[in-house]
């Protein structure tokens, strides 16, 4: 019996199953790089809308130029904002992880209330009882486990470094995006290139559409449940309002993580709060 393979197909298996490797291998570099490709798409309409731009002579500014003070604007926006939003942030998180002891004994109390009214606590009772026990562990953990995923922010892709390099990378890619698209064409067999230049401009289309819209989505759900929670003075607005615009991202589930974020944030105060808080967001959505 012939192997189902031939040996073509076999030379292309084992590639591609060594390229898979060399990409798992060097993870954190393919994500720095795959992170710049996003950002420099996402900026390169910008950039091409900037040279559309003549000075009094009809001469249009140079790519890298453009590029160069695209990405410089960015990278100080985007400072700013940090300096503006992480010591706000830092403290609500704070603050928020003082009340968790008391939010979680309140739980306790109310599914132990609950219980004991509907003659569930011969079962339920037990298990209370070691929760109970365990909450000062279980609050420590907590607590823990925000600290860890604050310090994962800078430690994730090659640490502050890689953080850096991201926008030159992606400065790169803008500036010379013409050539990198002429050197990617190169692998492609020269009578396959007209009809995957059409089909990559229509795909281009469709996906910058996409992104753009999706984009202006999540920043606008961000900034109205963020501010809408902060009116009510609602636990964690700012951190909720941030949860918010990047859960627009996953459909259904990232709706129903705000809504449990939400309720377990405005517990910590009490049900109307929690109410009030509910209804800002699904009335914003």
């Amino acid at each position: 019996m012939k192997s189902p393979f031939t040996s073509a197909g076999s030379t292309l298996l084992g590639m591609a199953l060594l390229a898979i490797a060399m990409v798992w291998a060097m993870r954190d570099l393919a994500l720095l790089v795959g992170y710049a490709v996003l950002l420099a798409y996402a900026l390169l309409p910008v950039v091409r809308a900037i040279e559309r731009i003549r000075d009094p002579r009809g001469r249009a500014l140079p790519r890298g130029v453009v590029a160069g003070a695209v990405m410089l604007t960015l990278v100080v926006i985007v400072g700013w904002m940090v300096v503006l939003i992480v010591p706000p942030l830092a403290g609500e998180v704070v603050n928020f992880a003082g009340t968790v002891p008391n939010l979680l004994d309140r739980i306790v109390e109310v599914v132990s209330a609950y219980a004991a009214g509907h003659d569930f606590a011969r079962w339920f009772e037990p298990a209370l009882e070691r929760a109970r026990a365990d909450l000062p562990a279980l609050a420590l953990g907590l607590g823990g486990s925000i600290s860890n995923g604050a310090a994962g922010i800078f430690s994730g892709i090659g640490n502050l470094l890689g953080l850096a390099l991201l926008p030159l990378l992606a400065f790169y890619l803008l500036a010379d995006s013409d050539a990198v698209r002429a050197s990617a064409l190169q692998f492609i067999p020269e009578a396959s290139r007209a009809d995957l230049t059409r089909l990559g401009v229509a795909v281009d289309r469709a996906l910058r559409s996409y992104v753009r819209g999706q984009a202006i989505v999540c920043v606008v759900t961000g900034v109205l449940v963020g501010a809408g929670l902060a009116l009510i003075h609602h636990p964690v607005a700012l951190l909720l309002g941030l949860l918010a615009g990047a859960a627009e991202v996953i459909p259904y589930l990232g709706f129903m993580v705000v809504v449990a974020a939400i309720a377990l944030a405005g517990s910590s105060v009490g049900p109307l709060q929690m109410l009030l808080g509910l209804a800002v967001y699904v009335g914003l959505n």
